[in-house]
């Protein structure tokens, strides 16, 4: 098989990403205070300027609707690190799917015109507590995300005719914030956590097309940024043993 130079790059530079978080988890699994396993369901969309989405997936959307945001999900494993009795500092790996969906129902046919991305993402969250009772409490997330691209493609259906194609158009990494709150409780002698949480890109996470004429009443500026709700529920697997921090009620 032969790799193109482009291809290379970015096996090497996975390779790099990932040889960094394996070291990084390593780490966390001896030092944290609590390891777990996390997955979640979301919702999920692109966001564009104003009129600005053609200049990023093609002409050939201009009878399109945006209507609905793309179901998605996530998964990967998490460690904690206790600050002090009201902060905890999270960091995470996950696979996060995202995309966007301008599937429309027409009078005589159903189109499909779904862009599907998947990445690997390192989010280093700082957990506030704000309320403990007990073996109970919950907090404030907020943090910034890394992300790394693993697939990118955009998938049609007209008239019966499914079509795959690889959109090289969205680029190889995304940075952003996740703001969230989440709420822990004791189950089966471990504790789970349940949080909420919504992400968006602060760079744009896709290139314009090559070739593409601005419209004359098109936006002049680069916008195309992921966004993401999402409502994940993560799964003690290594307790240290640490205190639950004092409640309310001490």
């Amino acid at each position: 098989m032969v790799y193109s130079a482009k291809s290379t790059e970015m096996i090497g530079r996975f390779c790099f990403f990932f040889t960094i978080l394996v070291i990084l988890f390593n780490l966390s699994f001896v030092l944290a205070q609590e390891v777990g396993v996390k997955l979640g369901l979301s919702v999920s969309d692109i966001v564009f300027a104003d009129k600005g989405q053609t200049p990023y997936l093609g002409y050939e959307i201009n009878s399109l609707e945006h209507r609905k945001p793309m179901l998605t999900y996530q998964v990967g494993i998490y460690a904690s690190f206790r600050i002090s009795d009201q902060f905890d500092f999270q960091p995470e790996l996950l696979y996060v799917t995202q995309g966007l969906d301008y599937s429309t129902k027409y009078l005589y046919d159903d189109v499909k015109f779904k862009l599907k991305t998947s990445y690997l993402q390192l989010p280093l969250l700082f957990k506030y507590r704000t309320a403990v009772k007990k073996d109970k409490y919950s907090g404030i997330l907020l943090g910034p995300y890394a992300a790394l691209k693993l697939n990118a493609k955009r998938i049609t259906r007209i008239e019966g005719v499914t079509d795959k194609m690889d959109m090289s158009n969205v680029k190889n990494s995304d940075f952003g914030l996740i703001g969230g709150y989440a709420f822990d409780f004791n189950m089966l002698s471990r504790k789970m956590l349940i949080d909420f949480r919504a992400s968006y890109s602060l760079i744009n996470m896709m290139d314009k097309i090559e070739g593409n004429l601005p419209l004359y009443l098109g936006s002049n500026k680069d916008y195309a940024r992921n966004i993401s709700i999402a409502l994940t529920v993560q799964y003690n697997l290594i307790d240290s043993g640490t205190k639950t921090p004092k409640t309310d009620e001490e």
